[in-house]
């Protein structure tokens, strides 16, 4: 199709007539459909939606109405878990408000020497390496130290805790030269015979660690150091842990695993 955009079209022009009769012919055909699909049965929509459904009833001149939703609201599906978290969160610091009073540096430091000496530590080393992983690591010394109700060691590079221009650490955790000095000054070696001695667990050497097989609670050895705990899954291990008081004290913390299965 072309069409003229400049000059003159060697087609005769359409008449007047000829347009009037066009259009009442298509006015009448127009018509006749729109009467043929007015005796036909009409076709109910596939897309029917029903959200709500309402009864009305007068009953004495007093009028009720039912409304019957399809789905629940994102509210009413949370009804079921609701005031669970908080319960669960309250539970679990009150765990470590408790652990921290009695295992806390504030009253572990005044500790008749005798008792003093007796103290067992999990202690927490980290660099900054990179802050999530690391942060892990003093974590995961944390909820060790809960399960095996020894108290906290929070290992210094250079006399400074790891991330310590980001973070304010509290003093419900000793430093390792702390410990140190205390041993010393309780005479634990000298009058108890009691050896400052660590002992290591690696849980990035599977064939090697205990975090399954040992009760851990049962260790002798005065500081423990979990080592290379770089998630928060490590902890979480003790869950299965072969001995019924492991098990136990972990789900302290975490729960019962078989509920969450």
């Amino acid at each position: 199709m072309r069409w003229l955009l400049v000059g003159r079209s060697r087609r005769k022009p359409v008449s007047l007539h000829c347009l009037l009769i066009a259009s009442a012919a298509f006015t009448g055909i127009g018509i006749l459909f729109l009467t043929l699909r007015s005796l036909d049965d009409p076709t109910p929509s596939s897309f029917t939606t029903h959200h709500f459904t309402t009864t009305v009833t007068q009953p004495e001149d007093e009028k009720q109405i039912t409304k019957t939703k399809g789905c629940a609201t994102v509210e009413e599906m949370g009804d079921d878990f609701r005031g669970g978290f908080l319960e669960q969160s309250l539970r679990v610091r009150n765990i470590i408000q408790r652990h921290f009073d009695l295992n806390g540096a504030a009253r572990i430091r005044g500790l008749p020497p005798a008792e003093f000496c007796r103290q067992r530590f999990v202690i927490a080393k980290a660099s900054e390496a990179g802050f999530g992983n690391e942060m892990y690591k003093i974590l995961t010394a944390a909820v060790l130290s809960v399960i095996l109700n020894r108290s906290l060691i929070i290992g210094q590079t250079r006399g400074k805790y790891p991330f310590g221009e980001y973070i304010s650490y509290t003093n419900t955790a000793f430093t390792l030269n702390e410990v140190k000095h205390l041993w010393r000054q309780n005479g634990c070696l000298t009058t108890y015979g009691k050896h400052l001695v660590m002992r290591i667990d690696d849980f990035q050497r599977p064939l090697k660690t205990n975090v399954l097989c040992s009760n851990w609670r049962e260790w002798e050895e005065p500081i423990i150091w979990f080592q290379n705990t770089t998630d928060a899954v490590a902890a979480q291990f003790f869950l299965k842990n072969v001995h019924v008081e492991m098990r136990k004290a972990a789900s302290e913390l975490f729960g019962q695993p078989e509920k969450h299965s």
